[in-house]
């Protein structure tokens, strides 16, 4: 691989959230025990590598180190069987169309979002002007 496109793939904005994934994750972290917030924005911050789904209606989140999929243990929770973390509504004030985030953590960490709808569309309607209420499905310390 060329010195240029490894720099293609480091600078990707695709690499990374979107600016409205970047809101949903980031109303998580307040909602959360301080413990399990200082690992949430840990995993949030530590994210290298985003894959879409073509309907725009999935996100799933890696970190990536040494070509293979590899979230650092130390930022993990210790629950790490698959849970929904949280739910997130938004809606926007100029157009009558809500997006519901479903927000999932696999093997102790953040790993997808599932919306109800596009999440390209949303963002293009709302036009930055969204609102947004988090709401915690099942704390990582729970386990049950």
């Amino acid at each position: 691989m060329s010195l240029l496109n490894v720099f293609k793939r480091l600078f990707d904005p695709r690499q990374r959230p979107f600016r409205l994934e970047t809101a949903i994750l980031d109303s998580i972290g307040p909602e959360l025990p301080e413990g399990d917030a200082l690992l949430w924005n840990a995993q949030v911050a530590a994210i290298n590598k985003v894959h879409r789904s073509p309907d725009g209606k999935e996100v799933n989140f890696w970190v990536i180190q040494a070509g293979r999929a590899d979230f650092p243990r130390e930022i993990c929770f210790a629950r790490t069987e698959e849970f929904k973390i949280a739910v997130v509504d938004l809606t926007a004030d100029d157009i009558k169309l809500a997006l519901r985030a479903r927000v999932w953590c696999v093997g102790g960490h953040l790993f997808s979002i599932e919306y109800n709808r596009s999440l390209s569309e949303f963002e293009r309607m709302a036009d930055g002007g969204w609102k947004i209420h988090c709401h915690i499905e099942s704390y990582p310390a729970d386990h049950g």
